[in-house]
């Protein structure tokens, strides 16, 4: 008798999203490239409800070059970086599952170096490829549900 065992490898991804912005009519978004070559965006839909925040998620029609990215990031992001926190910027976190380590990074755009501002920047205009809307996609909520500071007395 042969018995075939099946193993499903985690899917690799790389996950950028931006928090609260100082322009109120800035959406929060996030935008995710994973090993299939495939590229999500979830955008916050500003239109005020009392059931909280909602979001829209594409798809895009266009494929992307997940390799490409996953070298940059692996050779600018690692584990010994440490990030602080800082009033009144925008948060954007960097979460990723590569080569079977799965990282997460909350940062302010002032505290990388140049070389990794470019890969987040270059990461984040991905969000302008052609998409579809599609029903959901899975994203951190980390930034994206992240309620609002509330302003001191």
């Amino acid at each position: 008798m042969l018995l075939l065992s099946c193993h499903k490898e985690k899917q690799e991804y790389i996950e950028v999203s931006l928090g609260f912005s100082m322009n109120p009519n800035e959406p929060r978004i996030a935008v995710l490239i994973n090993d299939k070559d495939s590229l999500y965006v979830c955008k916050e839909n500003l239109t005020s409800t009392d059931k909280g925040v909602k979001y829209k998620y594409f798809k895009s029609t266009q494929k992307i070059n997940f390799v490409y990215y996953k070298e940059r990031i692996l050779t600018s992001f690692y584990d010994s970086i440490q990030f602080k926190s800082t009033p009144d910027a925008q948060p954007r976190q960097i979460n990723y599952y590569l080569n079977g380590k799965n990282l997460k990074f909350r940062f302010y755009s002032h505290e990388l170096s140049n070389r990794q501002e470019e890969i987040i920047e270059d990461l984040i205009l991905l969000k302008d490829k052609r998409f579809i809307e599609i029903p959901y996609y899975r994203f951190s909520k980390d930034l994206l549900y992240e309620s609002m500071p509330k302003a001191p007395k």
